[in-house]
């Protein structure tokens, strides 16, 4: 099979499997497949937004017990 046929039944089979997507996801089980994925797509959204949050609450509780920690070992060695 030369490159140039080999191009083309690649493109073919493209533009068939691309027919085909747009065509399942215009029916009504395509249209709810979306519909589906958008709310996934939300939740892993939400999901992500609340693990930040949960780990930003977690090294901003880090940082202050060692800013306080700080201040302890400066106010013990300005002592000794």
């Amino acid at each position: 099979m030369s490159e140039n046929s080999k191009f083309i039944s690649g493109l073919l089979l493209g533009a068939l499997a691309g027919t085909a997507l747009a065509l399942y996801l215009n029916s009504e089980k395509g249209k709810e497949l979306i519909a589906n994925l958008n709310i996934e797509a939300d939740h892993l959204k939400e999901d992500m937004h609340e693990g930040y949050d949960t780990a930003k609450e977690g090294v901003d509780e880090l940082l202050t017990k060692a800013r306080n920690l700080v201040k302890e070992l400066e106010q013990k060695i300005n002592h000794v």
